[in-house]
């Protein structure tokens, strides 16, 4: 953990730059690397280590403004690049705090690092804006069919969503080598509304494996906002922003769900050739005003 002191009364308007991880070894490794806004007065010390996120969020409870997933399975430096904007702008506290957590699972060193640049204003307390970090999560697809999953949210109060943010990142093991014709597999990242409610979504959370569940998307009261193809080749790790700010905010009614949609396709494997399933996450942040 590494603190950011600011002023006080700052809001927030931009983030500019990149998280880096390096690896020295072809096992596959992630690092999450997040920005917080400390809710409370104290802040971490720099390199401060508290082992896990509920005894993170025990000391200094937060809120999240940036989380970026890095996924791979090579020798050498992972780059992801960071261009965020809000508007309206978030207001911060004095203390925010950059989380570094990865890994290779194996013990190797890993690196971690994040050069960022933050914009602010200050803050104008009539506009409440807020991050609702709903549709981040991880599946594991099977690419030798189509499979899909969703992570679902139900608003529960009126609000305008003013824009998506966040990135989506897609890695497939060794045995995607043994796909024919060339290897290749992608995965499709989607955010939809469907206005009244989604009855094959009772509850919020996360739905997978179940194709009739794919129904929503042509009814006549589903809108897709965004979508992201993540194209691979082999074991590669693809990753890309996403990031979608509509022309003027979109109302969201109570009832209505906003649903993350992902899916995986590709290639027969050969026969008595094992396939790897692909690994997908989704780190994507929702800019809401409360009504």
């Amino acid at each position: 953990m590494f603190p950011v002191l600011i002023p006080s009364g700052q809001a927030a308007v931009a983030l500019d730059g990149y998280v880096e991880t390096g690896a020295n070894s072809k096992m596959f490794s992630e690092a999450l690397i997040s920005l917080h806004v400390s809710n409370t007065p104290s802040c971490p010390k720099s390199g401060q280590d508290l082992g896990d996120y509920p005894q993170i969020n025990k000391q200094f409870p937060s809120y999240t403004l940036m989380a970026e997933i890095v996924k791979q399975a090579s020798i050498g430096n992972q780059v992801v690049q960071v261009h965020m904007k809000w508007n309206p702008p978030i207001p911060l506290s004095k203390c925010l705090y950059i989380v570094m957590d990865g890994s290779d699972f194996v013990g190797n060193p890993y690196r971690m690092s994040a050069q960022l640049r933050l914009t602010t204003v200050n803050a104008d307390e009539r506009i409440r804006a807020d991050i609702v970090g709903v549709l981040s999560d991880e599946f594991l697809m099977s690419p030798q069919r189509l499979e899909t999953a969703y992570k679902v949210f139900h608003v529960i109060r009126d609000m305008e969503l003013t824009e998506l943010y966040g990135n989506v990142v897609a890695i497939a093991g060794e045995g995607a080598a043994n796909r024919i014709p060339s290897g290749a597999w992608h995965v499709i990242h989607s955010v939809y509304i469907q206005r009244g409610g989604c009855p094959q979504f009772p509850t919020d959370g996360m739905y997978t494996d179940n194709q009739t569940l794919d129904k929503f998307i042509r009814e006549k009261n589903t809108e897709r906002l965004h979508s992201v193809t993540l194209h691979g080749l082999r074991n590669s790790h693809p990753n890309l922003p996403f990031y979608f700010a509509p022309v003027s905010p979109i109302a969201l009614r109570v009832g209505d769900c906003v649903i993350h949609g992902v899916s995986a396709s590709g290639p027969e494997g050969k026969k008595d050739l094992p396939d790897d399933g692909i690994n997908t996450e989704s780190q994507i942040g929702m800019e809401v005003v409360m009504k």
